[in-house]
């Protein structure tokens, strides 16, 4: 058999893997330019890896494989992939967030540890914490090296014999035979199987899911300390309706920071959105970062010393969208991870190899496509939608 994967980032980069320890199959992986990049949604140095689920509560089984999965990518490449931070979740005890969160860590009996208000105030005394805040500490909570994840796992599956395309972008990909063909600078070529999980960019390529995913400009920020002093907070991600995320440096002298879904830049095309931001663009970017800094981390440095924009894909109901396409069942779009993919892409990695080899997986992922919208697409090509309650970061409540 021979399969092509289109996108070696994330997702992509764990579909390659396991399908380079198939018997039987040739594997080839595309990629705009190559494996572990920042231009595209795998950059900027940490992502949270975290053992709750804030959402919905059938993602656990999949939460549980992720956990097992990650230990043996990072033992069978002899690399620390995952430094062991431990994470704090935390915001108001009544958020749906923060009850999903209490919920999965009794259905996962992971180790964790509850801090009302007061002891979250002892523990981590650089964070202003309101009277109402609770906070879950992951004990087994890590700090994710996006990049180098993706470049070891793309070499781990060269060493099985998968070839990789770089500096290939697919251009056009032709459906209507079983046998599905991709354009690229190499040429057209054909595969009995095609999985498509380039982010952002696959809209593109797959016009049809552009009524269920849309993509956006996400921007992080670093900041250092006012003094240039150790940066003693914990990677933390704080829960709608007043969602943001931190992750200090491996250094402890800076810290990053992310902002939710509807603080993105809306765009409908991954190719036309500015990445590097100047000016009033520059100036209104920084301002949706400020309550943030203001009243939770107010001994930051008033600006960022780095400001960085990644494509990411979003579906309506804030799962991944995992399905054959509508047009030809041989080719597996993978896409919509809306934020939390990297902590479960090798998880997901064993689904696509799993759906390419059986047409089937052995972790359920119906509940996916059963999911209903938590936001309306309102106009597909320029990416615009209603608001969307669940990544809800509103300043005003901070």
């Amino acid at each position: 058999m021979r399969v092509a994967v289109v996108g070696l980032g994330a997702i992509g980069a764990q579909v390659l893997w396991q399908l380079s320890r198939v018997g039987g199959v040739e594997v080839h992986g595309f990629d705009k330019e190559y494996p572990g990049h920042q231009a595209a949604g795998v950059g900027g140095e940490s992502r949270l890896f975290w053992n709750l689920e804030l959402a919905e509560p059938a993602y656990t089984p999949l939460i549980e494989r992720a956990a097992v999965a990650w230990r043996e990518l990072e033992a069978l490449s002899c690399q620390v992939l995952r430094d062991p931070t431990g994470v704090l979740i935390y915001g108001g005890e009544q958020d749906a967030q923060m009850q999903c969160a209490l919920h999965s860590a009794k259905a996962l009996d992971v180790p964790v540890e509850p801090l009302e208000t007061p002891a979250l105030r002892r523990r981590f005394p650089r964070m202003a914490f309101d009277d109402r805040s609770l906070g879950l500490w992951d004990i087994n909570g890590a700090v994710i090296r996006p990049e180098r994840t993706v470049e070891v796992t793309v070499a781990l599956a060269r060493r099985h014999g998968a070839v990789v395309h770089e500096f290939s972008p697919v251009k056009a990909l032709d459906v209507t035979d079983s046998k599905v063909s991709l354009l690229s600078p190499s040429g057209r070529q054909a595969f009995d199987r095609v999985v498509i999980c380039c982010g952002g960019w696959t809209p593109k390529l797959v016009p049809h899911i552009q009524q269920d995913v849309v993509t956006r400009r996400l921007t992080s920020l670093w900041f250092h300390a006012r003094q240039d002093d150790f940066i003693d907070v914990p990677p933390f991600l704080r829960t709608a309706p007043q969602y943001c995320y931190g992750i200090p440096s491996h250094d402890r002298r800076s810290v990053k920071l992310g902002l939710g879904f509807n603080d993105h830049y809306v765009t409908g095309d991954a190719d036309r959105l500015p990445r590097q931001l100047e000016g009033a663009d520059l100036a209104a970017e920084l301002g949706k970062f400020e309550w943030v800094r203001e009243r939770m981390l107010p001994w930051l440095s008033r600006r960022p010393y780095r400001v960085e924009t990644y494509v990411e894909s979003y579906t309506r109901s804030m799962l991944e969208y995992i399905r054959p396409h509508v047009d030809n069942p041989n080719v597996i779009v993978m896409t919509g991870f809306s934020g939390h993919g990297f902590r479960v892409s090798p998880a997901i990695g064993e689904i696509g190899c799993q759906l390419v080899i059986d047409g089937k997986t052995s972790v359920d992922i119906g509940f996916m496509e059963r999911a209903s919208p938590v936001f309306s697409i309102l106009d597909p090509k320029q990416g615009t939608t209603t608001h969307n309650s669940v990544m809800a970061s509103n300043p005003s409540l901070a």
